[in-house]
């Protein structure tokens, strides 16, 4: 009974000693989180004024070379018409907070609070508290850094939509739209990728197919700007397929892939050409790698005739790039050695 009594006391005084622990371990709020739960409690704003004209030039300087109610004008103008969208409103905190610490070390929070209130009276404590969680989801990422590299991407990916909910709710679906897509898009290359050589056709197709899913309207303008991008991501995750085709197949593929990517007659013909050149470098490279490597390797070593041999078939191989080759080769770099990829290089 006595013993019983024992043990029971060690394990609650092990747990209270535990408690206190972490109690004392736990990281306390900074400077900065007080800063912008003392304004938020308080619930103030800066006071309206009448702002400058905005600066003519001003989108060929910096935001922070401004003053401060110079910077709240340009805001209205820059994100106005979007002020309503939570991904416009993160956009303009993250442009305000990348250099307000540095400008503003010891009260850079009252600053942000002074410009959303010059800037949007009537939603400068909304966007205040944006800010407040856009802060402390920067500080949840800085702290996990570490713990992140060691998880797997569903794993990762879990844990941060877990906090991005918490901290904005339903609008991190809004904030993080673009990431969601994205994923979506990198997950249908990676199944591409891993999947047997073969059906190229339908694996164009499907990749086709999820980018105007994800995009809806807006995939006439992502393929305006990102088209190239895009297309090398798809020739990327095929390269198993381009890989054991003949080089007139593989030609053809390309054309497809890019001809399905929207590009235009003019502009297929110009790559056609581009693979025409890649196609004839690449088999110059393993040309002179094969010789060289048959000269570097016999008993010996390489004469001073073997060199001026190289020094010659370089010049009729490679033209004006002849010396950059030679003093890549002194430097230890091989050209011939790089893996090549198919409709990237």
């Amino acid at each position: 009974m006595f013993q019983n009594k024992k043990i029971l006391y060690t394990v609650l005084t092990s747990l209270i000693l535990l408690f206190i622990g972490i109690l004392i371990l736990r990281p306390g709020k900074d400077k900065n989180q007080k800063d912008f739960e003392k304004i938020l409690n308080e619930g103030k704003v800066a006071e309206s004024i009448e702002l400058p004209n905005l600066p003519e030039d001003y989108a060929d300087h910096k935001l922070m070379e401004y003053s401060i109610e110079e910077i709240a004008r340009i805001l209205q103008e820059k994100y106005g018409k979007n002020i309503d969208n939570p991904a416009a409103q993160i956009a303009m905190i993250e442009e305000l907070m990348k250099d307000l610490p540095k400008l503003y070390p010891n009260d850079w929070v009252k600053v942000l609070n002074q410009i959303l209130g010059y800037a949007f009276p009537d939603k400068a404590l909304e966007l205040l508290r944006m800010a407040e969680n856009l802060y402390n989801y920067n500080r949840f990422r800085e702290s996990n850094m570490s713990k992140v590299g060691l998880m797997s991407d569903d794993a990762r990916r879990a844990m941060m939509w877990k906090e991005r909910y918490r901290l904005f709710g339903e609008k991190a679906d809004q904030i993080w739209a673009m990431e969601k897509k994205m994923t979506v898009i990198g997950d249908t290359l990676k199944r591409i990728k891993e999947s047997p050589a073969g059906n190229l056709d339908a694996k164009l197709s499907n990749y086709a197919q999820t980018l105007k899913e994800q995009f809806g309207k807006e995939y006439p303008r992502l393929m305006e700007n990102k088209r190239q991008q895009l297309t090398e991501g798809f020739m990327v995750s095929v390269q198993k397929d381009l890989k054991v085709m003949s080089y007139g197949e593989r030609k053809s593929a390309l054309r497809e892939i890019r001809q399905t990517m929207g590009m235009d007659q003019a502009a297929l013909n110009r790559w056609d050409a581009l693979e025409e050149e890649r196609e004839k470098n690449w088999q110059n490279q393993q040309k002179y790698a094969e010789k060289r490597s048959q000269l570097s390797t016999k008993k010996g070593g390489m004469t001073a005739e073997d060199e001026k041999q190289l020094d010659t078939m370089r010049k009729q191989l490679f033209g004006e790039e002849a010396d950059i080759i030679k003093n890549e080769e002194a430097s230890g770099y091989y050209r011939a050695s790089d893996e090549r990829t198919y409709g990237v290089n």
